[in-house]
Parts: structure tokens; sequence; C-alpha cells
């Protein structure tokens, strides 16, 4: 996560919110080597021309790190500040992921079960890789003590992990109810999200009234994607098997989604 005078951001994977991070990072690099604008924004009352960056522990590889940290691990004394995420097509999100590949190298399953249930690792076909999702989605239910007959996918899981104020306990407790009368809204984190299907306009627009210059986000807008999906795969694999796989496991994302305004699941009836 990246924390600035009075921004958090929150990198969701696979959403564009590496792209946040380096903008943000840029900005603040010119900010740096810059110090006429330095002394301007001084005279404006913007103090820091610095971010950290906070490597956190990774939710479901033991004691392996990585910039992509939850709601609860913030610092207690960041916690106040306004925080900033990207959310993305769950649909397009999970055909990202696996045409990422980061599941070859580091694989959701032991080296037994993996083997013994797709002896073809690591060349799995969409489907096969759907029902190891499904093997890993029964392992998280287990980790969270979440009820055996709640219906969740990783994505779901995921998404609030890194948005509510104390997911494990949100987690072991959820019931269909909680999720569908919206009784989660009061555990959420106040969260800005941006699409990632508008990333750039609306990263302007939020910084642009978050303490940034409309000078220093002129070149947002033309800003080359950041950790791009590079696959041979180069068709579509939205099919319909894909589509019942999140409407089915991660009906709670999607409900969650469509409340916050992002109505996803309408672009594939």
């Amino acid at each position: 996560m990246i924390i600035t005078d009075n921004l958090v951001i929150l990198n969701l994977p696979k959403t564009g919110s590496s792209f946040v991070r380096k903008v943000v990072k840029d900005i603040f690099l010119k900010r740096k080597n810059n110090k006429f604008f330095a002394k301007v924004l001084n005279k404006l009352g913007i103090k820091s021309i610095g971010y950290k960056e906070i490597m956190a522990q990774h939710h479901s590889r033991h004691n392996y790190k990585d910039q992509h940290g939850f709601y609860d691990q913030i610092p207690d004394e960041d916690k106040n500040k306004k925080i900033l995420s990207v959310v993305r097509d769950p649909y397009l999100r999970l055909e990202s992921i696996y045409k990422f590949k980061w599941w070859v190298s580091y694989p959701p399953l032991e080296q037994e079960e993996l083997y013994s249930n797709f002896p073809n690792f690591p060349d799995l076909t969409l489907e096969q890789y759907l029902e190891m999702q499904i093997i890993f989605n029964e392992k998280m239910k287990k980790k969270y003590n979440i009820d055996k007959d709640v219906v969740i996918g990783n994505q779901s899981i995921q998404f609030i992990s890194f948005f509510f104020k104390n997911h494990k306990k949100v987690l072991a407790d959820l019931n269909n109810e909680y999720i569908i009368n919206g009784l989660y809204k009061d555990d959420m984190c106040n969260v800005s999200l941006i699409s990632n299907e508008n990333l750039n306009e609306e990263l302007i627009s939020f910084l642009s009234k978050n303490g940034f210059q409309k000078e220093e986000l002129n070149f947002i807008l033309n800003h080359k994607k950041v950790n791009v999906t590079n696959s041979d795969i180069k068709e579509s694999l939205i099919n319909k098997k894909l589509i019942s796989f999140v409407n089915e496991n991660d009906w709670i994302l999607i409900k969650i989604l469509s409340d916050l305004g992002f109505d996803y699941k309408n672009k594939y009836l």
C-alpha cells in the first residue's frame, strides 16, 4: 500500500491499482526533483513531497509479503485518511488472473493435492483452473471459519479481506442475510472506489480533489498501462462456464459492487 499525508492507496490485485500506485509515485518523484514546485506546494499548505510504501503479509501465502495490504494492515495513525482503491469487472478479472498465471509459480494447493487432482499442472485449461479454484475456495473457507453452507468464492473473500474493518470476524460470522439485507455496510471501511473501465479519468478527478494539482496530473491521460497481463492466449475466455462460475461463487461480490453502483452482472445477461 501507498500512504501519503492525506491518502492511503490499497492495491487490490489485477484491477489496475498498480497503475494508481505507479502514477502517485511518479508524481512524488517529480515533486522531489522540482524544488520550485515543492515551494509552490508548501505555500499551498502541502507540506510533504514524499510517501511511504508498506509491504504487508499476503493473505494466503505463509511468510510472503507484497504490496497488497488490507484495511486492517493500515497503521492505526493512518486509518483516518481517505482510502482509494480500484474495482474491476469480476468476470474479466477472473479471466485476467487465469491468463496472468501467478498461480503457476505460486500454486494455491499443496503439491500432492495439486498433482493428484491435476496431473497436467501447470497446463490447465480454464475449466480445470476453475475446478482448482473451487478446491481452493473450500480451503479459504476453513481458514476463515466460514460456515460450510455459505457459498463464497475467492474474489469475494479477498474483497471482504481488503475493505472490511474486522474481516476475520465478518467472514467467520457470515451468512446470506447479512449480505442480502445490506447489513455488511456498517462493517465496510470508508473507501473511495474508482473503476478500471474508466481508470485514468476517474483517477485524475479523485486526485485533483485530494491535494494534487491539475498541472501535475496531465500526464495520466497518456500514461501507459502497468503490470499488464502478457499471455499467449489472445482470445476472450468469457464464456458461459466462467460467467456461471462467477455468478454462483462470487454472488456476494457481485451484490456488494452492485450496491456501490458497479453493476457488472447485467453485462452478461
